[in-house]
């Protein structure tokens, strides 16, 4: 675990497999074959003719050639190259030079893929622990609640590798700095806060009283007033899903049921330098902000450009010149290292049972 655990830092950390990721918004697979790379896999997304959505390995065992730019004919994908069509199984069901005679091993490899609200998730570990059962319950967050108002948001492409964003999520110090202005007056670095830890999920609560409101909050909520008191709950389920959860009520009415704004992110590996951000959005009162998705894209874009910035001179430095300190605020993410320490070392060991290897 310690060697591990000294390895797992910001640019260079692995990711556990066994576990369900984002691989898309259901409103991005359709008949046509949709390419993604997750956790260094090529992946080829698409629906069959039931409108079932359906994810392969990308790449076509007969010549290597990937799936994705050919087509969907009678809900199988055929191979742009040689015509070669494959079912939502994986299996080989027609071949043009060779129609009457298909090798029983011309296969790709099939992954389990959930639809729930509107993610849709994939599992690209060892298939046999592939359990829907275990999938980040979001209703929990109001996504999919009938007296809540959700919709899918904006997908990111991030040049970084994921423990960066999940630690950024986690560690609400930097928007007093990075989003100087926006969504903060100066208080929230210096303030007080709480860490819970409850198996793979890691929450920071803060709570401040009578806080003068930033005017992207005032937008976000169509609060009318100058001060409110705002909680501010950062949540991971490790190690895939994120969420910043905002309640806000107003200072001189304590006993009003609060406003609740919860921002969703899936963050998947595409591989260890990279990664996806898909965010969607859940709330208790209508959305009032037209322009809402290019305010948070905008908003998180000065993550994202933090984050590669962090990410390339990671990649300049040796390792000697990669001393890293933590401070008091990092208590969260130093927490999830060590929950995603445990993941790693727990897939590793397992694989070594089952392939009888030891060391």
């Amino acid at each position: 675990m310690r060697d591990i655990l000294s390895t797992l830092v910001p640019g260079e950390a692995g990711y556990p497999r066994n576990h369900w990721y984002v691989a898309a918004y259901s409103h991005e697979v359709s008949e046509q074959p949709l390419s993604r790379t997750l956790l260094g896999k090529p992946v080829v997304l698409f629906r069959d003719e039931q409108g079932k959505a359906v994810a392969l390995f990308d790449r076509c065992p007969h010549r290597g050639m990937p799936l994705s730019p050919g087509e969907v004919v009678k809900g199988a994908i055929q191979c742009p190259y040689h015509g070669m069509e494959f079912d939502g199984s994986g299996r080989c069901v027609h071949i043009p030079s060779s129609p009457d005679w298909i090798p029983e091993r011309m296969s790709v490899t099939s992954y389990p893929l959930v639809e729930d609200w509107q993610f849709l998730w994939i599992w690209l570990g060892d298939p046999e622990l592939a359990d829907p059962t275990t999938l980040p319950d979001l209703a929990h967050w109001g996504f999919g609640q009938e007296d809540w108002f959700s919709e899918p948001a904006v997908r990111l492409e991030v040049a970084a590798n994921y423990l960066l964003p999940i630690e950024n999520l986690l560690d609400a110090t930097h928007i007093t700095f990075l989003h100087k202005g926006q969504i903060d007056q100066g208080l929230v670095a210096s303030h007080p806060f709480e860490v819970e830890v409850d198996g793979r999920l890691i929450r920071v609560t803060r709570i401040l009283k009578r806080e003068k409101q930033s005017p992207l909050t005032m937008k976000t909520f169509g609060f009318k007033g100058e001060h409110a008191d705002r909680s501010i709950v950062a949540e991971t389920l490790l190690p895939a899903l994120c969420g910043i959860r905002i309640e806000i009520r107003a200072s001189d009415d304590p006993e009003a049921p609060p406003q609740i704004n919860q921002l969703a992110v899936g963050i998947t590996p595409s591989d260890q330098n990279s990664c996806y951000q898909f965010t969607a959005v859940a709330q208790t009162f209508p959305f009032l902000n037209e322009q809402r998705n290019d305010d948070l894209r905008q908003l998180l874009m000065e993550d994202v450009t933090a984050l590669e910035q962090i990410q390339r001179l990671h990649d300049r430095l040796t390792s000697e010149q990669r001393l890293e300190f933590s401070v008091k605020s990092d208590e969260a993410a130093m927490r999830a290292r060590r929950v995603l320490a445990y993941q790693i070392a727990e897939e590793r060991d397992r694989l070594a049972g089952k392939t009888g290897l030891t060391g």
